[in-house]
């Protein structure tokens, strides 16, 4: 992407600090099906191999980034800060609240719990290892209390 993301479009890895390309998504994210485990001879996605990396939703992109269920919240926000997730940030003139301007900004939420202490491991909100279905986003937005929590937004 040459300028900022593009809602639910593109990929970032965060441990090469890069672009993941349009064309290369499916086998980075282990998306490609076989007919390792078919159903009703379709072919599926088979079960992830990658235990190492976590996948993160932020702003329309998803963000990869190297973490192990014993990492802490906090390590695993620096490792995506690190790896380039201020990207999601909107042009200032554009957004309603500061934007991400540090690591201690992000939250995180998994299975519709926000990981709210950062000194917590993964693995003690039950994230498993190879997840790839986690939201980072600005603990601002999230407690901005806009969209109401029981909006359709959150669904």
């Amino acid at each position: 992407m040459a300028e900022g993301v593009s809602l639910g479009k593109g990929a970032w890895d965060c441990d090469t600090g890069r672009e993941i390309p349009a064309d290369k998504e499916a086998e980075v994210f282990e998306e490609i099906g076989t007919m390792d485990l078919p159903f009703e001879g379709i072919p599926t996605v088979p079960p992830r191999k990658d235990r190492s990396h976590l996948v993160f939703f932020c702003g329309g992109c998803r963000y990869r980034v190297t973490a192990a269920p014993d990492w802490t919240v906090a390590r695993v926000k620096q490792a995506l800060w690190g790896g380039g997730i201020q990207r999601a940030n909107k042009p200032a003139e554009r957004r309603a609240t500061p934007g991400l301007q540090k690591w201690e900004d992000l939250a995180f939420i998994y299975a519709g719990e926000v990981l709210a202490d950062d000194e917590k491991t993964m693995a003690e909100y039950h994230v498993p290892p190879g997840c790839q279905c986690l939201i980072a986003i600005e603990r601002a937005k999230l407690e901005s209390g806009r969209p109401d929590p029981d909006s359709a937004y959150w669904n």
